[in-house]
Parts: structure tokens; sequence; C-alpha cells
């Protein structure tokens, strides 16, 4: 019996879809699911990191912008290689190729984040789905009470992290050094990860009189912004920027700090702060229900903090800076209940029963439509905007936000 092929649309670069494909990989194999990571036409192939590419990921349409044909050839490529489940994630590709694939592959969906667009992604072409992954609690609330999913074709499987590799992080004292060591690790943009949040907190600790070190690691869209608004402390040697960090750096990055800081304004289930858990560091994090409360025990293995709220994650911080103690303790307890919920042998082992389950039962009844009645999947609205450079796009979202026009970031 052949191996089951899952093609998951994703791009090889610095991200959260990414790291998920490139952590459950190596583990479904054990399984004998061999799972392919598809980018599909020329945007997404723009966005190709060939230090992040394995020999699992594949560029397809690499120059076709026109998304019929970006959609013909994606499903040209699954009949050529035998793919049997898809799972389109946010491509807008292929879930625009969903409708015209052979009843035969089945189709999954798996929830990346908890806002409007994600859950209308994730119920992309509803009546072709096998089957929906959700991360955390309020994704399946949201998408069975809001979205009107069936619970029968819901399953909660969190993100997993492998142990291993945080092994020796996690084995780091977290109490000796003088100044506290706080992290900020992800993309530098505030419309989700609320990055500009930091200047705030921050500053409340420095009034405070609080001994710290912050390394922030990453780069996007308000990196200056961020920089400038930290630019004192960079001098006096309080604040430093590291830049975008490859995945075989992040082990290395976390076992030197003791903290933390998660300031998201809204999350799926997010492998950075997994990661820092799985690496012993203490998640001072923004209150995310169903996300955050669910990954988080407060006072325990982590503090929540009200969205925003630099106060309180500055008084969190500096409970933490105080009491070495319980900085301690609070590592070895977030260490511990990481690896027993959020280990990548349990995420593998969940998504291998799921996978196999939906082979085994027959494909939901589907007559594939002509190539005549394509459409571009509704959740993706064309418009004059997508003939636009990014490179433009992100101009023009930097000239707003500086001038105070805008108030929501990209």
């Amino acid at each position: 019996m052949k191996n089951i092929i899952f093609a998951f649309g994703s791009v090889p670069k610095d991200g959260g879809t990414f790291t998920f494909y490139r952590t459950l990989r190596p583990q479904l194999l054990e399984y004998e699911i061999e799972t392919r990571c598809v980018a599909v036409g020329q945007s997404e192939a723009r966005l190709w990191d060939d230090d992040f590419a394995d020999e699992g990921c594949f560029c397809t349409a690499e120059k076709v912008r026109n998304v019929k044909k970006q959609a013909i050839i994606f499903v040209d490529w699954c009949m050529s290689h035998g793919v049997d489940i898809v799972m389109g994630i946010n491509s807008v590709a292929i879930l625009s190729a969903l409708p015209h694939l052979p009843r035969r592959i089945r189709v999954m969906a798996r929830c990346a984040n908890s806002f409007g667009h994600g859950y209308q992604i994730t119920i992309s072409c509803y009546e072709r789905l096998a089957g929906i992954i959700a991360q955390t609690p309020r994704q399946v609330h949201d998408l069975s009470e809001r979205y009107g999913v069936a619970k029968d074709r819901l399953s909660l499987i969190p993100n997993g992290i492998e142990i291993a590799k945080f092994q020796d992080a996690a084995s780091r004292p977290r109490r000796e050094s003088s100044a506290l060591r706080l992290g900020f690790l992800g993309r530098l943009e505030h419309n989700q990860k609320g990055v500009l949040f930091l200047p705030g907190i921050i500053h409340k600790l420095h009034e405070q009189e609080t001994q710290f070190h912050l390394k922030v690691a990453g780069k996007g869209v308000h990196g200056k912004n961020l920089e400038s608004e930290l630019g004192g402390y960079v001098q006096e040697g309080t604040v430093e920027f590291l830049g975008s960090l490859s995945p075989f750096q992040v082990p290395k990055f976390l076992a030197g700090i003791d903290v933390l800081l998660f300031p998201s304004q809204f999350e799926g289930c997010p492998n950075a702060l997994l990661e820092a858990m799985m690496a012993g560091c203490v998640p001072v994090a923004s209150k995310l229900e169903g996300i955050t409360d669910f990954i988080l025990q407060e006072g325990k293995t982590g503090f929540l903090c009200p969205v925003g709220d630099c106060e309180t994650f500055a008084s969190r911080v500096f409970e933490l800076a105080k009491n070495r103690n319980k900085l301690r303790k609070m590592s070895q307890s977030v260490v511990q209940d990481a690896r027993e919920r959020f280990s990548q042998s349990r995420m593998a082992a969940d998504y291998a029963r799921v996978l196999k389950k939906v082979m085994s039962e027959p494909a939901p009844e589907w007559t594939p439509r002509p190539w005549s009645e394509f459409q571009v999947d509704p959740a993706f609205k064309q418009t004059w905007r997508r003939y636009v450079p990014d490179s433009v796009k992100k101009g023009v979202r930097n000239m707003m936000f500086n001038l105070g026009l805008s108030k929501r970031y990209e």
C-alpha cells in the first residue's frame, strides 16, 4: 500500500505556516504520510527563500500571474504527483482550485488564525471539506457557532514543537543575570503581533528602574518605527535588534532569554510562544480568549495581560525581575507543561490519526466543476490593488502610518 501524499499550501520562508510544515513533515513520514509544501504562482515564488526550503518543497506556475492558470497548473501537478489530500491554507490559487479537483483527492482545511478572513478561507469550498483542523478552543467555538461548521468535521489539534531541539535551552538557569533578559520573536508588525506596544512596556520598565536587556528578533513592516521609538535604549545598550533568525538560530536565541514578551492582538496557535515555552522562557503575553489562556496557565506557566495594557505587562516583568525564585520555578513549570501538551510527537500522532481516518472513509460526493465555471475564491476579493506591486503597497501603508492616517496595520 502506497504512502499517503499530503499537499500543504505554503512558501518556504520565515513564518508560522511554513514552520508548521517543517515541524510536521519528518514526523508524519513515520506514519507513512509524505507531506509536500506547494507554492503556486508568481507572487508566492517571489517569497520563496532557499535557506528554508527542503526536498519536500515545490514551486509551480512560478511565472504565472493569472489565478485561473495557476489553479489549472496546480490541479495538473496534484494529478501527476499522486496527491491524496490537499490543504490549501491561504493560497488563493489552491483554494480557487478546490472545486475542480477530482473527487478522489480529499480536501481538508487548517484554521491558521482566529479572525474573519482566517475563518473565511478555512471554510472555502465547505461542501468539499472532509475535515477541518482547529488549533485552539477559540477556533472550534467560532467556526461552529459563528460560521455554522458541523462539529463532527472539526478536530482540535494544537501545534507541536520538537522537544530535543530546545533541551539545551531548557536546561539553562533563568535566575543568574543581574539584568532580566527579555526577548521578542516574530514579525515586526503591529496589526497582529502588537510590536508597537513594546516601547510602552519598555518605558514603564525604565520608570520602575528595572534592570533589563531586550533582544528583538524579526523583521517586518513596522521594524523602522519600532527602532525609532526605542532608539535611545539601543544607544545605551539595553535594547538590541537582531534581524530575522533562521530556524536553526532560534534555540540559541531563546536560551539567552528569561522572559518572552508576547503582545499580540490576535493569533492562531503561535509557534513562537510554544517554542519559548519549550525552551524555558516565561511568557508575559496578551490574554487572547480561547488561545493564550488555553496555552498558558496564569501565574504558573506565564502571565496573561489585557491586550495593549503596557502597564500590566511591565508590572508582571517587574515581578519576575524582583523575584528570581519565582522566575526559576515558572521556567521549570513551563517546560514540563510544554513537553506534556505541545510536543511534536503528540501533534504528529493526532494529524496522522485524522489524515488516515479521512483516507479510510469514502470521498465526499463531488462532481468537479468544469474550468469554464472557474472563479477566484470568494474570500479573496479581486480589485485593482492586486496589480499594484507589493513594494508599492508597503510604502503607501508606511507613509499613511507615519502621517497618522492609518490605525490598521497590514
